[in-house]
C-alpha cells in the first residue's frame, strides 16, 4: 500500500511540473507569427487628398527605409494622406489572416495628429471589383498615437477592427457582408487620423507582425483541466479501494468524495453557463440561443406555435466608439441589453448576434405581435437616457416563420428587412415583405 501511495505521489509531482511548464510556456508553444518587412520586395504607394479636392501633400523622405512625410493643409473638410503596402503585390490575391488574433506594429510617428488610422483591406469577389481600388473592404481601426511606445511598437487586436461606415454606405453593402473579414488581405494601409490636424506628419514603418494561436487558449487550458480530472478520478478510484480496507475512516472519506464531486459538478455547470453567455452584456451568445431556436422550430412543426424573430442593429454605433471610446460603446451595449431584457416576455430569448447587432427569439408569437413588440423596443431605446452624449437609436427587421420554411430562410428575410430599415431612414421597424 505504501509503495502504491509513493507511486501516486510521484505521478502527482510529475503532473504538477508538466502543468506549470504548460502554463508558463504557453505563449511560446501556442503562438506563431507572420512577419512583413515593407522593404523586402513589397509594392508601396503614398497618396494625399488632392484627388478629393484637398490641398495636402505627401512625399517620400527615404523610400528605401519606408519613411514618408505628410503635410496636411487647410481648405478641405476631411484632409488626409497615407501609405499603402501590397502584401503579395496584387490587388486580388492577398494573405489569409482570418486565423490570426492580433497585429504588431512598429511605426515611428512625429506630428500633431492625436490618432492614426490602420486599414486591413480585404478583397472578395462578392463585393470587390478588379477595376475599383476602393471596393476592397476597409477593416478599420483608429488608435491614439500615445499608445505607440518609444520604439514605435503597438499591438492591435483583430477583434477591435470594424468595417468603415463610409465604405458600407458608399458601396451599399448588404448586412451579410458588413462584418470584418480577414480571409484575403491585399493591402495594409496607414493613414493620418480623422481630425483636422494641420501641419507636418513624419512616418517610418519598420515592420509588421501578425500573431495567431495554433491552439486556442481555452482548448489549451481545457486539456490541462482534463488531465487533472483524469488524474483526480484515478486518484479517487484508488481512494475508494482503500476505503474498503479502512472501515474506521469510511464515513470521513465518503464525505470527502461527495464534497469534491459537488465542487466539480458546480464548476462544470458554471463553465457551461459562461460558455452560452456574452461576457460583456450578459445576453445569450449564438451558441446559447441555438437550443431555443431548435425548440421553437419543433413547436412550430408539432403544435403550430408560430416562431418570430427580431434582428436589432444600433444606428451609427461607430460614432460612439470614435467620439467617446470603446469603453463608452461597451456601456451602451450593456445598457441596451438590460433595457430589452426588462421589457420582453420571460419566454423570449435575447442574444448578442455580433458587434452591435442583437437577436430576439419570440416563441408562440404571431407577426403582428412581434412587430408591436419591436416598435415598443424601438421607442424605449429612442427615449432611453444612455450614458453617452450621442443619441442612440436602433433599426429592426422582423420575420415570422412560414410553412415548410427553414431557419436559414427565416433569418435571411429578417436580415433583408433590417437592411431595408437601415437603408431608408434608420430608427424604424421593418417586417419581411414575404409575409
Amino acid at each position: 500500500m505504501l509503495s502504491l501511495l509513493l507511486k501516486t505521489e510521484k505521478k502527482l509531482l510529475a503532473l504538477v511540473v508538466v502543468t506549470v511548464l504548460a502554463v508558463v510556456l504557453r505563449p511560446w508553444i501556442l503562438v506563431s507569427s507572420h512577419v512583413i518587412d515593407p522593404r523586402e520586395g513589397h509594392t508601396r504607394r503614398i497618396y494625399d487628398d488632392v484627388l478629393n479636392g484637398g490641398l495636402s501633400e505627401v512625399h517620400w523622405l527615404d523610400k528605401d527605409q519606408d519613411q514618408w512625410q505628410c503635410i496636411i493643409k487647410e481648405g478641405f473638410n476631411y484632409p488626409y494622406c497615407g501609405h499603402e503596402l501590397y502584401l503579395n503585390n496584387s490587388f486580388v490575391d492577398g494573405v489569409n489572416l482570418s486565423n490570426y488574433k492580433s497585429m504588431r506594429l512598429w511605426l515611428r510617428y512625429d506630428g500633431p495628429a492625436k490618432t492614426i488610422r490602420v486599414f486591413l483591406r480585404n478583397y472578395d469577389p462578392a463585393y470587390s471589383r478588379d477595376d475599383v481600388l476602393k471596393s476592397t473592404k476597409y477593416n478599420a481601426l483608429e488608435f491614439e498615437k500615445e499608445l505607440l511606445d518609444e520604439s514605435g511598437y503597438l499591438e492591435l487586436s483583430f477583434s477591435d477592427f470594424s468595417v468603415a461606415d463610409w465604405w458600407l454606405q458608399e458601396h451599399e453593402i448588404p448586412l451579410r457582408h458588413s462584418y470584418s473579414d480577414f480571409k484575403n488581405i491585399v493591402i495594409i494601409e496607414i493613414q493620418t487620423g480623422s481630425g483636422q490636424d494641420f501641419g507636418v506628419h513624419d512616418f517610418m514603418l519598420d515592420r509588421i507582425e501578425f500573431k495567431r494561436q495554433l491552439i486556442s487558449t481555452e482548448s489549451w487550458y481545457l486539456g490541462i483541466i482534463t488531465a487533472w480530472i483524469i488524474f483526480i478520478l484515478g486518484f479517487l478510484g484508488f481512494r475508494v479501494m482503500s476505503l474498503k480496507k479502512e472501515l474506521n475512516d469510511r464515513h470521513f472519506k465518503e464525505s470527502e468524495l461527495t464534497q469534491l464531486n459537488t465542487l466539480l459538478d458546480k464548476q462544470a455547470k458554471n463553465m457551461e453557463v459562461k460558455a452560452k453567455r456574452d461576457p460583456l452584456t450578459g445576453a445569450f451568445n449564438r451558441e446559447g440561443v441555438e437550443e431555443s431556436l431548435i425548440d421553437a422550430l419543433n413547436e412550430w412543426h408539432v403544435s403550430a406555435k408560430r416562431l418570430s424573430i427580431i434582428l436589432l442593429d444600433l444606428d451609427h454605433f461607430k460614432r460612439v466608439n470614435d467620439a467617446q471610446g470603446h469603453a463608452a460603446g461597451d456601456n451602451v451595449l450593456v445598457e441596451l441589453s438590460s433595457l430589452v431584457t426588462r421589457n420582453v416576455r420571460a419566454s423570449d430569448w435575447f442574444a448578442r448576434w455580433g458587434g452591435e447587432e442583437f437577436l430576439l427569439v419570440c416563441c408562440n408569437s404571431e407577426l403582428s405581435e412581434t412587430i408591436a413588440l419591436a416598435e415598443k423596443l424601438r421607442r424605449l431605446i429612442e427615449r432611453h437616457n444612455f450614458s453617452v452624449s450621442i443619441p442612440i437609436t436602433a433599426s429592426f427587421g422582423v420575420a415570422a416563420i412560414q410553412v415548410n420554411e427553414s431557419l436559414e430562410s427565416l433569418f435571411k428575410r429578417a436580415d433583408e428587412a433590417l437592411y431595408k430599415a437601415k437603408r431608408t431612414s434608420r430608427n424604424r421597424v421593418m417586417a419581411s415583405a414575404d409575409e
